[in-house]
């Protein structure tokens, strides 16, 4: 009789799999859905708009730091994925609770419309963005909102992988440049020497130093900003600790960064790319050092116990549960439709643009002769053109600079629309601006002083959308599909020596320039068509 009664309950415990067995083919399915991911994300992976990882030079060093356009997406990536495995018990609480399909379905609907479009416009960079929605809709799929709540912060983190666009990266740089070399300015004034500071420039009675792009701490605010998270999510910081630390990341990053710029200007051997290099890298741990002085000092107000949310208390406490076989099955099949979307065909549709600038644009325009001049290409930096002119203009003793530059429909990174185009060089400081309409165009006009030079400077962006719109169509990778738009803007900019600052020279200058423009009209229409001369 008792192996008549054992012989079936045997035969059912074979047939049932442990619940051993089920973690391990769980968490099976979960490892295979994230190398599928991977595997789909090869080109964000190894993505660098200018340089890699692999670290061999000081050189390297440098723009691997301080390079305003580098992303490190492996990094990035390392960071998320560090952050997921410091919130995986955590997770494993919430796994099995029931969250609504309509979101994860939501959120996997826009993580495919994001990752095809990188995909078909060449732009792998998006890819990050698409794996935000898949990150997210895969907590909720497994552990519901609560789950998805704590996804949250290391999905945000895959943001930093995506670089700025580049009208609105040129926007921010030249506008840190400038308070860099301000405060730089100021501190050395402080420390008692004799100072001036000249637009992007800091004049000593011995030297002269300028703010370049490298310098402008855009990096350190990038880096102190992840390093940040990694901080709260270290020390568990919560609420508005946690807020609270990551803003204090900005202006921590912009004063290391100046007296980096400070170290720069006294030390004999900064022109040295490694000590150069070691400096900046100093100073960003310095930075860490006075975040985490910041940390102790907010953690020193009192506060409520903030490790877990609401929603999560709610959820361990009474959430329904379902099998998770099925959900780790459909996260597997979801990274597998990302590896075949991988394989898209790419846009190619040919993107270079045609030299027309050069021969639109004539050296004799109405009595005015002209021959080609210099560019300060270090200082227009990022800024990016197709077929620019620089060219000095001279006709009866007046004399004009014209520069234009071509939007570059193939470029990923570099715009044409910058502010600095509307300055000739480095070191002009503005001692007036106004708004004008010449030859109806919008014309910036500037009285610009350098030194004991005084010059009075138009400058505009011919068929230009503006900067938000430009930094959309950057964002979104839209100049990488289709026809070359049309018109295609270009900068430009025009500039005239001024006898003196009075009202009387700033009017007849400007009425020269208003009729160079009026005669510049049709070479311009020629420039901005992509079609090129008729």
């Amino acid at each position: 009789m008792s192996a008549s009664q054992t012989g079936p309950d045997t035969e059912t415990e074979a047939r049932t799999p442990r619940p051993e067995a089920r973690g391990g083919a769980q968490a099976f399915g979960l490892a295979a859905g994230v190398l599928l991911f991977g595997l789909a994300c090869r080109e964000l992976i190894r993505f660098a708009p200018r340089t890699n990882l692999k670290v061999s030079t000081a050189a390297d060093v440098e723009e691997f730091f301080f390079e305003p356009t580098d992303s490190s997406p492996l990094v990035v990536l390392g960071l998320c994925a560090w952050l997921l495995w410091r919130r995986r018990a955590r997770l494993a609480a919430l796994w099995g609770l029931q969250g609504p399909a309509a979101l994860t379905a939501g959120l996997w609907a826009a993580a495919v419309a994001i990752f095809s479009w990188s995909v078909h416009s060449g732009a792998p960079e998006l890819q990050a963005v698409a794996l935000v929605p898949a990150l997210l809709g895969a907590g909720n799929l497994l552990g519901g909102p609560a789950a998805l709540r704590v996804m949250a912060l290391p999905a945000v983190v895959l943001l930093f992988a995506v670089p700025i666009p580049g009208p609105l990266l040129n926007e921010v740089i030249w506008t840190l440049q400038i308070w860099t070399a301000d405060f730089t300015g100021a501190v050395v004034g402080l420390m008692g020497f004799a100072v001036f500071v000249s637009g992007d420039q800091i004049v000593m009675s011995d030297a002269l130093f300028q703010i370049i792009e490298t310098c402008s701490g855009i990096r350190a605010i990038e880096t102190l900003g992840m390093l940040s998270i990694l901080m709260v999510d270290l020390f568990e910081r919560r609420g508005w600790h946690a807020a609270a630390l990551i803003a204090l990341s900005l202006p921590v990053a912009f004063l290391i960064n100046g007296f980096r710029c400070v170290g720069l200007i006294f030390n004999p051997h900064a022109d040295i790319a490694s000590i150069h290099s070691l400096q900046g890298i100093v100073m960003l741990l310095a930075g860490v050092l006075l975040l985490y002085f910041f940390d102790g000092w907010l953690a020193r107000i009192p506060r409520r116990d903030e490790r877990q949310s609401a929603l999560e208390r709610r959820a361990r406490a009474g959430g329904r549960r379902a099998p998770l076989g099925p959900r780790v099955a459909a996260l597997v099949g979801f990274a597998t439709l990302f590896l075949a979307l991988s394989w898209l065909p790419v846009d190619g549709t040919p993107r270079g643009g045609r030299p027309v600038a050069s021969r639109v644009v004539p050296t004799e325009l109405a009595g005015w002769s002209g021959e080609a001049s210099e560019t300060d290409w270090l200082f227009l930096g990022r800024a990016g053109f197709n077929d620019p002119i620089q060219r000095r203009y001279r006709r009866d003793g007046s004399e004009l600079e014209l520069f234009i530059g071509q939007a570059r429909p193939d470029a990923r990174f570099r715009s044409y629309f910058s502010p600095k185009v509307g300055f000739p060089g480095g070191g002009w400081r503005v001692e007036r601006e106004r708004s004008a309409e010449l030859a109806g165009r919008a014309v910036t006009l500037r009285v610009l002083r350098k030194n004991a030079q005084l010059i009075l400077v138009g400058h505009w962006f011919e068929a230009s959308p503006g900067l938000w719109d430009e930094t959309l169509r950057a964002a979104m990778a839209l100049d990488r599909v289709g026809p070359v738009r049309e018109p295609l803007p270009a900068a430009v900019r025009l500039s005239t020596p001024l006898p003196s600052a009075r009202e009387g020279e700033i009017e007849r200058s400007t009425a020269l320039l208003e009729a160079f423009i009026e005669a510049l009209s049709p070479a311009l229409q020629g420039v901005i068509s992509p079609r090129g001369p008729a």
